[in-house]
Order: C-alpha cells, then sequence, then structure tokens
C-alpha cells in the first residue's frame, strides 16, 4: 500500500513524501513526532520470506553499526505484515546523479570522499564477523550539503562466515561494479568491497561506468586504462586503482585499509608502472589461428554480383569461437572454494586470465590537422580493442570513382597506446547513383539511405539494404510523392519517421512516419515546418527540428501522447536556449541528446542533457585557436555512449572524425582529398 502525505506510522512518524520507488517496496521522507527531527522509513512490502529475512538481516546490521559515514537505524517494526525500517534521513545527491550532471570529478575531492568511504569500509571490515556491502557503487553514496559522504543501502549486506557463499540465487549486485566472485558460487569477503569500491573511483575520476568483471574475465571486453580517459590522473593513483580492480581477489591489496593508504599516499604504491589491459589469448593457438586482420583481409576477396560482401557477422562470431576455445581454463575461477580468504588460483589460471598478448600496434589516427591516415592492419595475435563496444561507422564518400557519394564501412579501435586508428575501410555500394544519410537498423542488421528514385513525382526516396542478404539490391521503401529525407529507425525496428517536402506544398518539410515495410505512411506534421526526427532510445520521445520564425528548435512529441502533439524541449524560452539545432541524436543510454549548433556560418556540436531541458549544455567543439573557421556536425553516438562520431570541415574538406564524450580525443579518421561525410555508427545488441 502507497503511503500517502500525512500518514502516521506507529503514532510516531508522520510520512512528508515519498524519496525513492524500488521493486519490493520504497524510502520516504517522514517527521518524528516524538524527537521532532526528520528520519527516513524504508518499507518493504515483498512476503517472501527470502525478502523479510533480507530486510530484516539489514536493519540489525545497522542497528549496530556507528560511524559518520554511515547511516543510523533508530527503529523497526511491522505494521499489516509489511516491515519498517527507520534510519538517519541523509540529504543531498548521490554521486551517480553528481557524475551525470558534472562529468569528471576533480581528483582532490574525489580522494576526500574516498578516504571517508574507505574509512567507513575499514571500520564494517573489522567488525566481528566483517560485514560486507557488497554493492558499492556511486548510486549509494550520498553527498550531504557538508561536504560529508555517506554510504547507504545495506540491503544485500552480509556478516561474512565461511558458511556463506555467494550464490546465482542472491544477486542483487551491479554489474561494472560487481568482481567475479559475485556472479559464481564462490565466496564473497572485504576484497569483493574493495574491487566496488576500486570501480566506484574509477567512474568518478573518468566518468565512464567500468566494463563488466565477468565480460572481462571471459576476454569479451578490457578495462580501459584510466589515462586513456582523463591524462591528469597521476600514475600512482591509476595503479591503485587498477590494482584493487584485479579480477583475481589475491592480485588485490590486502585490505581496503591498505589501499587507502595508497591513495592518500601514493609513495606507498611499490610498483606505480600502468600496463594495458588485453583480452586473454587462446593458449593453444597455433599459426593457423585466424586473427581479425586475417579474417577481413580473406573475406574482402568474396563478392556476390559485384557487391562487396559485408563480414562484420561472420567475423563476429569467428571471434566468439576464438574465445570461447580458451573459456575451458577460466571456469575454475567460479567453482566454491571454503573460507574468508581470497581463493588462490592455479597457474594455468592466471596465465589464461592476467597474461598480457601482443596488443594492437596499427598506425595512430592523426589529430583533425594532422596528415593523411591509411587503413592500418594491426599485426597483433589478439583481437583490436574496438573503440565504443564495437560496431562499424557508415558513412557516404567519393572516393570510390571520384564521383559518386557511394556507402563505406569503417571500423575503428584503439591501440597499445590509447591512439585511435583504423582497423578496415571498405566500400559497400556500387551503383552510380549519390546516396545520403545512412542509418542504421536497432540490430544493426539492415541500412537505411537517401538516394534520387528517378521517377517522375518522387524523387528522393529512402532505400533499405539489407547487409545479410545484399544480393537482393536496395529496397525502395517510401515511394511518396516529392522527397522523402532525414530517416529515423525506431528502437522496436517496426517504425521509420522521415521527413518530407513537396508531398503538398513545395516549399514546406513535415514530418511523416511509416512501417518498416514501408506501409501505412502517417503524417504527423500540420501547421509546423518539422525535420531531422530522432526516437529516444526508450521510444518514450521523438526529438526533431521545427523551423519557426528563420530558426530552428528542437522540440518533442510523447508516446503517450500517440506521438500527436508538440512540445518545446525548453519550455524557458520562445526559441529555447540550445541555439539553431540541427542534427540532433540521442546517446544509447537515454542521457544526452547531440546536436549540430548552427551560429552563422560556424557549427559546433554541443550537449544537452535530456533531464536538464536545456538549463545546462555543453560545447564538445571548439573554435580554432588562431580563429578560423570551424565546422563539426552530423553527430552520431557509439554503441556505449562514450564516443561520438561526427563530420567536421576543419581540414578545409568533409572528413570523419571522432571525438570522446568530454570533446577531446579528437582524431580524424578519413583525412584524404575526399569528401567523407553523414556517419553513422552501428547499434550492437
Amino acid at each position: 500500500m502507497e503511503l500517502a502525505p500525512k500518514a502516521i506510522l506507529k503514532e510516531r512518524y508522520e510520512i512528508i513524501h515519498k524519496l525513492g520507488q524500488g521493486g519490493m517496496g520504497a524510502v520516504y521522507m517522514a517527521h518524528d513526532i516524538a524527537l521532532e527531527h526528520v528520519v527516513a522509513v524504508k518499507a518493504n512490502r515483498n512476503p517472501l520470506p527470502q525478502g523479510s529475512n533480507q530486510f530484516l538481516r539489514e536493519a540489525r546490521l545497522l542497528a549496530a553499526l556507528r560511524h559518520p559515514n554511515l547511516p543510523r537505524v533508530t527503529d523497526y517494526f511491522i505494521i499489516n505484515e509489511v516491515q519498517y525500517l527507520v534510519m538517519d534521513y541523509i540529504p543531498g545527491d548521490d554521486l551517480n546523479i553528481i557524475i551525470k550532471e558534472t562529468g569528471v570529478q576533480p581528483l582532490e575531492m574525489v580522494l576526500q570522499w574516498a578516504s571517508q568511504i574507505g574509512s567507513a569500509l575499514v571500520y564494517l571490515h573489522n567488525q566481528n564477523p566483517p560485514v560486507i556491502h557488497r554493492d558499492i557503487k556511486p548510486g549509494n553514496i550520498k553527498l550531504m550539503p557538508s561536504g560529508e559522504v555517506v554510504l547507504v543501502d545495506f540491503g544485500i549486506a552480509k556478516s561474512s562466515d565461511s558458511s556463506q557463499a555467494t550464490t546465482s540465487g542472491m544477486t542483487g549486485f551491479t554489474p561494472g561494479y560487481a568482481p567475479p566472485e559475485q556472479y559464481g558460487a564462490t565466496h564473497t569477503g572485504t576484497y569483493t568491497d574493495q574491487y566496488a569500491f576500486a570501480a566506484t573511483l574509477y567512474h568518478l575520476l573518468t566518468n565512464q561506468h567500468p566494463v563488466d568483471s565477468l565480460q572481462r574475465i571471459m576476454g569479451n571486453a578490457v578495462l580501459t586504462p584510466m589515462n586513456l580517459l582523463n591524462p591528469k590522473i597521476p600514475a600512482p593513483i591509476q595503479a591503485a586503482i587498477e590494482k584493487a580492480m584485479s579480477l583475481h581477489p589475491e592480485e588485490r591489496f590486502p585490505s581496503v585499509e591498505e589501499f587507502v593508504k595508497v591513495l592518500t599516499n601514493p609513495a606507498n604504491l611499490k610498483a606505480p608502472a600502468v600496463s594495458v589491459e588485453t583480452s586473454p589469448a587462446n593458449p593453444v593457438a597455433s599459426e593457423r589461428t585466424p586473427t581479425v586482420t586475417s579474417l577481413r583481409s580473406d573475406l574482402s576477396k568474396q563478392t556476390i554480383k559485384g557487391q562487396p560482401r559485408h563480414r562484420v557477422w561472420l567475423v563476429g562470431a569467428i571471434i566468439a569461437l576464438i574465445v570461447l576455445a580458451g573459456l575451458a581454463s577460466t571456469f575454475f575461477i567460479f567453482m566454491p572454494f571454503s573460507g574468508t580468504q581470497p581463493p588462490t588460483a592455479t597457474a594455468s589460471s592466471l596465465a589464461m586470465a592476467s597474461t598480457a598478448t601482443v596488443a594492437p600496434t596499427g598506425a595512430p589516427a592523426t589529430s583533425t590537422a594532422a596528415s593523411t591516415v591509411p587503413s592500418v592492419e594491426p599485426t597483433a595475435v589478439s583481437a583490436p580493442l574496438l573503440l565504443g563496444k564495437g560496431g562499424e561507422i557508415a558513412y557516404v564518400s567519393d572516393k570510390g570513382d571520384g564521383k559518386t557519394m557511394q556507402i563505406w564501412l569503417m571500423t575503428v579501435a584503439l591501440n597499445d597506446k590509447g591512439e585511435v586508428y583504423v582497423v578496415s575501410d571498405e566500400q559497400l555500394t556500387t551503383d552510380p547513383v549519390d546516396k545520403s544519410q545512412p542509418v542504421w537498423s536497432p540490430d544493426g542488421k539492415k541500412l537505411l539511405y537517401v538516394a534520387d528514385s528517378g521517377g517522375a513525382t518522387t524523387k528522393l526516396d529512402i532505400w533499405e539494404l539489407d547487409l545479410s542478404n545484399l544480393s537482393l539490391g536496395a529496397l525502395d521503401l517510401s515511394k511518396y510523392p516529392g522527397d522523402d529525407f532525414d530517416p529515423a529507425w525506431s528502437p522496436d525496428g517496426q517504425t521509420i519517421a522521415f521527413a518530407n517536402q513537396g508531398a503538398i506544398d513545395v516549399n514546406v518539410t513535415r514530418l511523416y512516419v511509416m512501417n518498416a515495410d514501408g506501409s501505412q505512411v502517417t503524417r504527423y506534421s500540420t501547421t509546423l515546418q518539422e525535420m531531422s526526427p530522432a526516437w529516444s532510445p526508450d521510444s518514450k520521445y521523438l526529438a526533431y527540428v521545427v523551423k519557426v520564425n528563420n530558426h530552428e528548435v528542437l522540440y518533442l512529441r510523447y508516446l503517450s501522447e500517440g506521438y500527436g502533439v508538440p512540445h518545446q524541449f525548453d519550455m524557458s524560452d520562445p526559441l529555447g536556449r540550445l541555439g539553431d539545432v540541427a542534427d540532433p541524436a540521442w546517446s544509447p543510454d537515454g542521457t544526452y541528446i547531440a546536436y549540430t549548433k548552427m551560429e552563422g556560418s560556424m557549427k559546433r556540436i554541443y550537449l544537452a542533457r535530456f533531464q536538464d531541458r536545456g538549463n545546462r549544455i555543453t560545447s564538445l567543439s571548439d573554435a580554432d585557436p588562431q580563429g578560423s573557421h570551424v565546422a563539426d556536425y552530423e553527430p552520431s553516438w557509439s554503441p556505449d555512449s562514450q564516443w561520438i562520431v561526427f563530420t567536421s570541415d576543419e581540414s578545409g574538406k568533409p572528413d570523419i572524425c571522432i571525438m570522446n564524450l568530454q570533446g577531446n580525443k579528437r582524431f580524424d579518421l578519413t583525412n584524404d582529398p575526399y569528401t567523407d561525410e553523414q556517419p553513422a555508427w552501428q547499434p550492437v545488441p
């Protein structure tokens, strides 16, 4: 039952309002009538014995604890089979909100927070028996107005003893912060909190969610070195955090206390060197083991009716088989072991999980003003560290014959120096018709693009290309009177939004939607000129651009209203605070809308945080130091929401460039004499 404001529990606690909602209950702010102060009341409505016992265990754990960076429990009771826990009310935002709002946190501030949270963890771990939190993450750390931080949410904490093991039935941890031992039937311990604590610091100092440890130990992903995301991090601090995030407990610090000592005095770290983590190599690989380079080289020779065969699916499948071939020697780490001390891995396990292989040595892409960057094949035996969690970048270029804009596919990666390089770059289409605006389907298997239909009444149409069966050729989807352009695939793959000019009025652009097969065309626009649709990842919103009084303003349509009513994105100003908007692109995690801000002849890429609705915007493009014209436009997001590929005219003609979410690490991927533009990053389901 929902607790309404003014409701009174136990004739003592008057509900003020709800603070948050979970799957099994909620947390409320309440007024303690007896002691006349504000408290937090946590309600548990899980009727199952496991949920009730877990809630009671949390109450008993917290009731016995007294530390300035931990909440206190002051009461526990049951009303109508609902459990209630009364504890200190902790004002302020959690660190996850702060990261989303402000990005990378200052090192000095993070180290202060680390000292406070570390003190709380040392206190917990020194209890008899030790108390293990098991879900440390930015969202479970509150920053109070005083500047102090408090570790909250002990819902899956436990008292450590030799009889308790973490099983799949007790999952409640958060991927990215949970070490491998929380996934299997092995014991957790103080070393588990150490990993999560370090992963939290990693996120605070890089503004990047840590990669899942299970994916790391399976060889499907690697932890990006912190200095590649934030070059300002001192090497000893980076080495300490990455050591605490080691996949094997025995490779971490002996305790959180030792970890904190190194953070507060990096000179205590005996081995400050930082190495790049690489995917585990196949220990039985021979000279005949295929590499990404050889696979791409062999497959590039195959064609179907003059069209190059799209190869990413087959390459991915073969790479997966290579990785799986080596997983047998990692399976043992999920086997149970006794005791609360870190398990001792066998020599073969360490060789499989932590022995570095030769990293890719491909030539890096230069900065946007540098020389030509060829497509360089890496010479490594291990798979390259693909950027943005993988996916190819589709774009249009005339470098095939020097005149026709064709669709090209590019794959980019990081070498062992953290430099971006091009793994492959191939022409996908060859027919002599200019193409533009490539757009991926949500499953990454098809491409939409815009091209001339050659018809008398239908000019530009939206075409579909199935990359799994190129022999079928492209399918003309829209066949609608006038020019069809700006296609946008809905996240469920069922609908395509697009703009049309000329179907009704020659000089008026309107917004339409159609089924994915081109049927059932519906017009959304009524009186406004609308274009450039972009769906939110959850389909709740359709962002688009409206022309108003010679300005381009960002608008939204809501799923809850059937996308039928236009709403201005920023309601505080008639023209919004984002400036003149073009090319809106929603980040895959739904946090930001990247867009091109039009300032006369200047084009720059900006970020607008969706929740802020124009209150805070950030420029990712800066003017040239010499004051020369710079134009960055047409942004597209990487699957992990950490990189943006875009078109830039900085070299004097359009090139495909890339930068990270902070607007730095810029690289020119196609610094050639041709026109390269309109990039689209392939989704990775």
